[in-house]
This record gives C-alpha cells, structure tokens and sequence, in this order.
C-alpha cells in the first residue's frame, strides 16, 4: 500500500503486490485459452491484446460494483478534488518528484472512472467510522489503479496494433508470465520519439481566448452569472456542513431551483443548465466505452457534477475545482472541434456559437504558421483560391484541386513546400491518435496528394502569381522540388507514421530551414550488425 504526499495533498499508488495477483490471473487466462507460446501473426495478437483488455476491464467493473456504500465514492472523488489541486499546482511550476507526470495524469483517469461507474451502482448510506475504513478503501483503489494502467495500456496497444498493422508480439517468460513487446525494433524508435512529443505539446498554440467566450456566451445565453452558479452548490454545502462541505452530497432539484430564485429564470432553462454538467446513470458511458471514447463529452472531464443513487434517492456529488477545470477543458479541447454539452445546444444561441468557434481555430494555428514564414523572409502565399495570371487567373477552389492553406518558397533549398493546417485535438493516449490516424490517411492525404501533384505540374503558375504579388521578375522556379507537408496543432501519432510529414509548431521554423528532425536512427543488434530506420517508423518495409 503506498500513500504519497505531495504538498500535503494525497495521492495513491500500487505496489508489485498487484501484479503478483492480477498479472498472474490474466497470464492463467491467456494461456488456457490460447495456450502458452509466442504470437506473431498480427490477426492472433490483436485477439490476444482485445481478450486482455476486456479481462481487466471485467475485473475492474467487478471491483467497482463490489461497492454499495456511498462513502467510498466520496472518498474517491475527494482524492480527486486533491488530484485537481495538484494538477494547478503542477501547471504553476511544481515537479512531481516521487511520482512520474505520466503516472499522475493516468491515476487522473482511472479515478473518474471509477466516480463514472459508481452512478450505476444502488448505494447505501454509510459512515467513514476509522482509519481502518479509509486504508481498506485505499487498499481497493490500489486494486483499481493498477487494472486501470493496464486498462489504458492494452487499449493503446490495440490502438497502435490497428494502425500499424503488425506492430507487436506476444510470449510467455519462465514464469508463464505475459509479454507484450514492440517487433521490428520498434520500440528503439518509441524510446527516440515519444519523449520529444511532451515539448511539441508545450509549443502548441490554443484560443487564448476561448475561456472567456465560452464563459460570455453561457451567461449571455442562459442569462446567469457562471460563477455564481457554481458557487450555489458550493453554499448550499457549507449550510448542510460548514466544517466539511467537500463532503455534503445534496439533491439534484435543489440545484435549478435555486438558479431559478436567484436569476428568475425559467425553470426548464434552469434544468437545462445543470443537466448539461450532469453525469449520472441516465447518460454515462460503459466502462469500456469511456475508455475507448475518452474525449465524448459525457464524460466527468466536461460534467463536474456526478448523480448517485443512495438509499433509492438521487443525490448529486460535486467539487468547486471540478466545475472550474470541467468548462477550462470544454473551451480549450471541445468547443472548436464542435464538441459540446448535448443538453445545451438546445439552448439559443450556443449552437451557432459552436459552429463560429470551429470555423475560426484553422485562422488561430495559420496565423501562427504565417508568422514563422514572415520571420524567415520567404515568399509565400496563404489560403490561395485563385492564382494571378497575366490574362486569366486560375482558380483551385474545386472538387479537383480545393483552397491550398500555405505555399513556401525556399530558395537557397530550391524547394517548394505545399502545406495544410490541421488544427488537431491535444491526444494524449493511443485511441485519441487513432482517431487522427484514421483522418489523415482516409481524407487528409488525398487532398494533399492532389493540392502538391497540381502545384509540381504547374510550377509557371505558381511562379507567375509570386512574380506579380512580390515584383519579383527574376523568380525562376522550374528546378526546384515540391514537397507536401502537414502543418499540425499538437503532436499525434501520424507524424511518425505518414506518408506526408506533420510538422508541429516547434518544428515548424527548423523544417522549412532544411532541418528535420525527422531523422534515421541506427540500431545496433548483439552481433553488430546496424539497421536504418527511416520516417515512416512503424513499417517493417522501411528497416535498411
């Protein structure tokens, strides 16, 4: 059993206890289902990696539905509420030093979804009586953290399995314990790449500004104070229980009516508003479900109020910093990719909203982009649908072609680069990538295929509509190469695995200058002999 402080702020952790139980049960089944020997046929590993990740997210469920007692809950999410204040804590400057980054944003995850599920269980009343009572309940969320790392890590797994195609390999050491390992050297690249990605995900752009919007268009929209809104279930708390008000779980209709004498609003309005914030178990996810839909906005990430059922009446269970990161979370990674709250786009106003904000984020990354260009001093052109002829201009903006968002001109590289903005979602696990993944090489590749075969094909157009815009008459462009690149948001699996590279914004100044970090790795096996592998990554092909 392991307790961390953190700026005396708990935290949970599991120790190899777990894996001395639940790894061995899952290496048991494994093996009497597929018996015990390696598996590299890419059909049998995918079976093997969904069978694993269905087992322990059978036995998490059966963890969680073990519970009937409402102060379990109440505990998990007041590990929660600690784990938001560390979060802050951490977005100002402090170091996790006992606990790695990548572990502290998972036990984040698995504790909502074990406050998720809980709204399907029939609870009782119950009392915290001791210390024994709180180690027990830590001892099981242990139990949960542990099978909800491996959760995540079998649905990546998958997820990765699924792009690549042939991606992993499974086997049994002396133990009979189960082994899933990278093939192809594979895992050389992921230790290269994967850790750059945490300083693309610092350099990512974002709407500075959509907070404020979004907070503006609520108010405005359902003629409230925001603020105040939360605040009601804050004071309603603290008059139930002013020495421990985090602990106070109150009826949901309090909520709108409360609203409704404060504002004098309607009350239908009023229960649109807090049903929109609501998870409970009328609209939650399976288990399986959230885990594979992470980013679907009925999720606790986007709800900060949970409604549980307790001795056969409703009650709902709510933080004050929950409602604060929850709207934080759907202005900066689901409005603009017209991602909102079902209940309150039955609102006026917030619909159209949704739609404006999601036209304007590709303008809020281009501008980005096209100050790097200005900086540099290259001739370039953006959001071109037409190019400058000296008799007749010739428009693109068709089915055959379509709108280019960016050309460069590198001179002294004799280069043409023809790019597209991808104003991507910030991923943060494997299932998010695949959704990318699936865009890009579905949809996004063919038009840019097409945009760069065009441009290659009529480099005099090209250099004509330069020639006019710049004065520049001596532009000769006929020897230079045409290379389409992805200009994207935040880092995504794609990038290491496309046919087109994905430049981030970090990258962005040093690519367009000739300096890729898209780089060779060599790798040297126990008998000496050095492989190459070359972007893309993730294809056995590519080995030299």
């Amino acid at each position: 059993m392991s307790r961390i402080k953190i700026n005396q702020k708990i935290v949970l952790d599991y120790d190899c206890t777990h894996r001395n139980k639940y790894w061995v049960e899952l290496s048991s089944f494994i093996i009497n289902k597929y018996g015990k020997k390696t598996y590299s046929d890419p059909k049998n590993v995918e079976d093997i990696l969904v069978d694993s990740f269905n087992f322990l997210c059978d036995r998490f469920k059966e963890k969680v539905f073990e519970e009937n007692k409402y102060t379990f809950f109440l505990y998990t999410h007041w590990l929660h509420e600690q784990s938001i204040k560390i979060y802050i804590e951490v977005s100002k400057g402090l170091k996790l030093e006992r606990i790695s980054d990548e572990y502290f944003a998972v036990y984040r995850r698995i504790l909502k979804l074990i406050l998720e599920q809980g709204c399907d269980i029939d609870l009782e009343w119950g009392e915290i009586e001791s210390g024994r009572d709180v180690l027990k309940m830590d001892k099981k969320i242990e139990d949960l953290i542990y099978l909800g790392v491996w959760m995540y890590h079998f649905a990546d797994n998958i997820a990765y399995q699924k792009m690549i195609g042939d991606g992993y390999q499974v086997s049994f050491d002396n133990e009979s314990m189960l082994n899933v390992e990278w093939k192809y050297n594979y895992n050389e690249v992921y230790k290269h790449f994967f850790p750059m990605l945490i300083e693309d995900y610092k350099k990512a752009t974002f709407d500075e500004n959509a907070v404020l919007e979004l907070r503006k268009k609520i108010e405005e929209c359902f003629k409230i104070d925001y603020d105040i809104a939360g605040g009601l279930i804050s004071e309603i708390q603290k008059k139930q229980n002013p020495k421990s008000p985090d602990l106070v779980i109150i009826k949901p209709k309090i909520l709108p009516l409360n609203l409704v004498n404060l504002y004098g609003i309607n009350k239908d309005i009023a229960d649109t508003f807090y049903q929109g914030l609501t998870i409970s178990r009328k609209n939650k996810l399976s288990l399986k479900e959230a885990i594979l839909k992470p980013y679907s906005e009925r999720r606790l990430m986007y709800r900060p109020i949970l409604v549980y059922t307790i001795g056969g009446e409703e009650r709902a269970l709510f933080g004050e910093n929950k409602f604060m990161e929850s709207i934080i979370t759907l202005a900066l990674n689901a409005m603009s990719w017209n991602t909102m709250l079902t209940e309150w786009l039955k609102i006026t106003g917030i619909k159209s909203f949704i739609i404006e904000k999601e036209r304007e984020h590709d303008k809020i990354l281009e501008d980005k982009i096209e100050n790097i260009v200005k900086k540099n001093k290259f001739l370039y052109c953006r959001n071109i649908k037409s190019f400058k002829q000296a008799k007749n201009n010739i428009r693109i903006d068709n089915p055959q072609i379509g709108e280019i968002d960016l050309i460069v001109i590198n001179s002294s590289l004799k280069k043409i680069f023809v790019g597209e903005a991808k104003y991507n979602k910030a991923r943060y696990e494997a299932v998010g990538y695949r959704s990318d993944y699936s865009n890009f090489i579905k949809e996004y590749e063919a038009k840019l295929e097409r945009k760069t075969i065009w441009i290659d094909s009529n480099k005099n157009v090209l250099e004509e509509h330069l020639k006019t815009i710049f004065n520049k008459a001596e532009l000769d462009l006929k020897d230079y190469t045409v290379e389409g690149i992805f200009i994207i948001n935040t880092p995504t699996f794609y990038m290491l695995n496309g046919k087109y590279k994905a430049i981030t914004l970090k990258q962005f100044d040093n690519f367009i200058n000739g300096k890729d970090e898209y780089v060779n790795i060599i790798i040297v096996d126990d008998k000496g002999m050095s492989k190459t592998i070359a972007h893309p990554y993730f294809r056995s092909n590519n080995l030299k």
